[in-house]
């Protein structure tokens, strides 16, 4: 687990395919693929023991057929705290393979007010307002490669 991907100012590690089944701690889990140095994301969530939620999960084989090659790990031990990270990242990216409706900008604000991520809050808060997404610091717009 050496490579590590900064999202939102928290540091993911990066974890290949065939080495989720050795990981057995509470996270939210990001499944992705590389491309031009970003980590491209198809789906979004949280359980408390990866290895077995990876085991049968229902996207898998859809994120695999989109390219997906890595799950993207942050380790949130309470369960309150997983589940709103994972709101607020699907809130920010939207990612395709996630079925269930989008979370609302307020969602999405909750869920970063609680995360303590004020920048996001602010931008769900501004898209609430206006109805409409808000304009996304470049930096913000994907995952980056943070160095090692």
């Amino acid at each position: 687990m050496g490579r590590r991907v900064e999202i939102l100012g928290e540091q993911f590690a990066a974890l290949p395919f065939d080495e989720v089944r050795f990981f057995n701690l509470p996270c939210v889990y990001l499944m992705v693929h590389e491309e031009g140095g970003n980590f491209l994301l198809h789906y979004a969530g949280q359980t408390s023991k990866l290895n077995h939620r990876y085991a049968s999960h229902h996207q898998l084989a859809a994120a695999k057929a989109r390219g997906a090659t890595h799950v993207l790990v942050l380790v949130v031990r309470d369960g309150r705290d997983r589940l709103a990270f994972e709101t607020m990242l699907r809130w920010f990216f939207k990612p395709p393979l996630n079925a269930e409706e989008a979370p609302s900008h307020m969602q999405g604000w909750r869920a970063a007010m609680h995360c303590g991520k004020a920048e996001v809050a602010e931008l769900a808060r501004a898209a609430h307002m206006s109805r409409e997404r808000g304009m996304l610091p470049p930096m913000w717009t994907q995952p980056v490669v943070a160095s090692a």
